[in-house]
């Protein structure tokens, strides 16, 4: 007789009074707490949904408001009651970071809850003690079928493998836990990928040195904890693909998960990224011509007549007809598409994602025949790990090289399944489109222009509650784009919260008659250099952002030498570095002034002095020549919609509105926003965006 499923939560009486008590207690042992509206609107919308089965919430909380404290006040004690795991989940490693050392210890402590927390990171995230072991010389650094060269881009220098060997003493000593992030030593991305590994290429607990693998203590960690930090990208793979080790999720069941996603303007555009395919047609050519070597020896291992219901001249047929399928594929493409040599990314693109009907035979052919050669693969693989001498070291070398190229024919049939997919009448397409690389290379694409249907699919209909957060969901215009974009359940609670800052008296928004528009190539970087040199306050923090590296660094270039000096330009050297050399600056009372791209715009907490200022140079339209994009405004377009308004605008205010967040940081700080865009005065959308833009004082023209 089967177990009848629980009834759903409800917030009930006594979930209030532990999240009520929580807030008391927060605030009582919290040096100089102040209490805010908004926040407290927030814990309730918080509340609401993760306390009731099915609950989703939407909250728009700009900086002050204290979100992160919100949704712990409301999520912990919840989550503590109702058993299940509060999986909060951020856009950056920094947040990530942030939540895990100081916000939730510091709740924790404030209130006077006992909760384990764990933090979730991918495996190439950990040191690899087989693979820093191979490093060292303690076994062969074999490639990825045993008669390639090693996967490395080059050998491993002495000094590299120095620095391996004291990362394996400081984890095998205590005083270190393996996580690469916070390395004791300084790794050079070369040696970073020596020492790490991939699920791929991951024995698991079949692993020797699984005793000692920080992945798996770190993962074991999460398991049992009751609040984990991931981020999107991990938060996503584990939704839609579990993880078998030790046949359990990494994260938790989503029955029994109760989600928070932080700067969740992110989600939509690593749910895109996750359902996307790509293959380079002949690199892969060329490595499914080599798996023959490894089929034989998979047979050999395991002594069978069949793997698969495959024979062994079957299997390697197979693999061959692949081979040969891909080089006739490329030919096919050549003819119709010859890529200009003047172009720098040559790319071509599907009409509103249709392909040639010519190509669609052999499209279909190759997503048949990879997806059989990829079930041979899962199989030899699931029989070389039962293997009875399991541990054996060669037989392990095997299973991995097994589960490396299953890996490499899964993303070649991934690609194909999305190539031949017939799009579903009404929704949007699939975007596929071809580039080159330097080599000549022909890469194929092929992605989902819209998060709804992953989302829906990953976490809205699977998930036991959700509370999305950040500051800047809206884009100016409601939460109907970010509700369409992100396949948003009807019934969630969405709501915008008031900043708990005097916006209007604490900042001016700016926007001068600027002489010449952005995409004026050659005249707008020194236009924005006489600006900078004529109106920036020189002596004190402030920060210039770019949506180009080229025309960022024109800039730098223009300026005066004695204000060159001033100016710290993204790239130059590592960001932290920067950051700190440009808060020890403004802190002596020196000027000193960032110059950053996009991920300089979002998360940089520079309070008081070290940023008076903030610069915008133009509009962040996203790129109309991006794929997604263009699949997307045609579908619209052909719909009678006005794509630009539906995706450019609302992206663009999401983006300014991140930008603009930097300056304000606590209730003391004042200073300017400077937007040097002359289309916001000239274009029908400029008041559209000025007037979405945060309650500062408004200058314009």
């Amino acid at each position: 007789m089967s177990e009848s499923a629980p009834a759903p939560r409800q917030l009930d009486d006594a979930l209030k009074d532990a999240v009520r008590h929580t807030y008391t207690q927060l605030q009582a042992n919290t040096p100089g707490f102040k209490l805010r509206r908004a926040q407290s609107q927030m814990i309730a919308a918080v509340s609401r949904a993760l306390g009731n089965s099915g609950g989703v919430a939407v909250v728009e909380a700009p900086t002050g408001v204290g979100k992160s404290l919100g949704y712990l006040t409301a999520g912990v004690p919840i989550a503590l009651a109702s058993k299940k795991t509060l999986v909060i989940s951020t856009g950056t490693v920094a947040l990530q970071g942030q939540l895990f050392e100081r916000d939730i210890p510091n709740f924790l402590k404030a209130t006077g809850i006992e909760a384990t927390v764990a933090l979730a990171k991918g495996r190439t995230r950990y040191l690899c003690t087989r693979n820093a072991a191979e490093v060292q010389g303690e076994g062969s650094q074999d490639g990825l079928f045993g008669d390639e060269p090693a996967l490395f881009d080059r050998p491993i220098a002495p000094v590299e493998i120095d620095v391996a060997a004291r990362l394996t003493e400081a984890w095998l000593g205590g005083s270190w836990d393996g996580d690469l992030d916070n390395a004791p030593e300084a790794i050079t991305p070369n040696l970073r990928s020596a020492i790490t590994t991939p699920a791929s290429g991951c024995a698991g607990r079949r692993c020797a040195y699984a005793a000692n693998c920080p992945v798996l203590r770190a993962r074991t960690k999460v398991r049992e904890a009751q609040i984990v930090v991931t981020n999107h990208a991990l938060l996503l793979s584990a939704l839609s693909l579990g993880d078998v080790d030790a046949g359990q999720p990494l994260l938790a069941p989503p029955s029994d998960m109760l989600l928070v996603l932080d700067e969740g303007h992110h989600i939509g555009n690593v749910a895109i990224d996750q359902g996307a395919a790509s293959l380079a047609l002949d690199a892969m050519g060329r490595r499914s011509n080599r798996l023959q070597v490894l089929i034989n020896a998979a047979y050999r291992a395991v002594d069978k007549d069949t793997i698969g219901n495959l024979h062994p001249s079957e299997a390697i047929e197979l693999a061959a007809r692949v081979s040969k399928l891909l080089k006739a594929f490329r030919d096919q493409v050549a003819m119709g598409w010859q890529p200009s040599d003047e172009t720098l990314e040559p790319q071509w693109r599907a009409p509103e994602g249709r392909l040639p009907e010519a190509w669609m035979p052999a499209v279909h052919e190759l997503a048949e025949d990879t997806r059989a050669l990829f079930n041979w693969f899962h199989a030899a693989t699931s029989l070389v790990a039962k293997g009875k001498d399991g541990a054996d070291a060669a037989r392990e070398k095997l299973q991995r090289n097994l589960g490396m190229a299953s890996e490499m024919v899964q993303a070649m049939h991934e690609l194909w399944s999305v190539w031949k997919r017939e799009d579903a009448d009404g929704a949007p397409p699939m975007a596929r489109w071809i580039t080159q690389d330097r080599d000549g290379d022909f890469i194929l694409h092929g992605s989902p222009i819209s998060a709804a249907q992953v989302l829906r699919k990953l976490m809205w209909d699977s998930v036991d509650s959700v509370v999305m957060t950040s500051a800047t969901l809206t884009g100016g215009g409601g939460f109907q784009a970010l509700a369409i974009d992100n396949g948003i359940p009807d019934d969630a609670e969405m709501i915008a919260l008031s900043s708990p800052f005097d916006l209007e008296n604490q900042a001016e928004l700016i926007v001068p008659p600027f002489p010449v528009p952005p995409d004026d190539r050659q005249r707008h970087p020194i236009e924005v250099a006489n600006y900078l040199e004529k109106e920036l306050d020189w002596d004190k923090g402030s920060m210039v952002l770019f949506t180009s590296r080229w025309k960022m660094e024109k800039v730098a270039s223009l300026l005066p030498s004695r204000r060159r000096e001033r100016v710290l330009v993204q790239g130059e050297t590592a960001k932290q570095k920067m950051i700190d050399e440009h808060l020890r600056r403004t802190a002596a009372g020196e000027g000193s002034v960032l110059f950053g791209l996009n991920s300089f715009g979002e998360g940089l907490d520079l309070p008081g002095e070290a940023c008076t200022t903030v610069v915008i140079t133009q509009v962040p339209f996203a790129v109309p020549t991006d794929p997604q994009t263009a699949t997307l405004g045609e579908w619209l377009e052909r719909r009678g919609h006005n794509a630009f308004n539906l995706i450019a605008i609302p992206h663009a205010l999401r983006t300014l509105t991140q930008f603009a967040g930097r300056l304000i940081r606590t209730s003391e700080d004042h200073g300017r926003v400077i937007i040097l865009d002359s289309r916001l005065l000239t274009r029908r959308y400029g008041q559209r965006i000025i007037d979405a833009l945060p309650p500062f004082k408004r200058v314009i023209g």
